[in-house]
């Protein structure tokens, strides 16, 4: 499949995994080179896995066609990752209760996914 094959959404999204493959890197890097403290390395650490797991989670997701994971995974991988880089690079906390709320999307991404491997597909006539 090449990149013109590809409809707007599925462009979009991996796109936006590329993006968090991309701030993963940067994050990964920050913990080792401009981090403050053990655990703000720590933390980036943290979300820089997370975030760098599930861009390549999105991606499998567009690859079987299972769109609505690849969304929470996106999320998720927002909502968990971002708290963890603002506490480490600033020690802004406000934020810190989306971590949750992304671990529940990732959660909910992964058993969509298994589900839609598992079940049968809906024949079209």
């Amino acid at each position: 499949m090449n990149k013109s094959t590809l409809c707007g959404f599925d462009r979009l999204t991996g796109a936006t995994a590329a993006l968090h493959g991309l701030l993963a890197v940067i994050a990964l890097a920050a913990s080792a080179h401009i981090a403050t403290s053990l655990n703000a390395a720590d933390l980036l650490q943290r979300g820089g896995q997370i975030e760098l797991f599930h861009a390549l989670a999105i991606f499998a997701a567009l690859c079987v066609g299972a769109r609505l994971p690849a969304i929470l995974f996106a999320i998720g991988a927002t909502a968990f990752a971002l708290p963890l880089y603002l506490h480490g690079l600033a020690g802004f906390t406000a934020l810190g209760f989306l971590a949750p709320l992304g671990g529940l999307s990732l959660l909910a991404g992964w058993g969509l996914l298994l589900c839609n491997l598992l079940l049968p597909s809906p024949r079209t006539a």
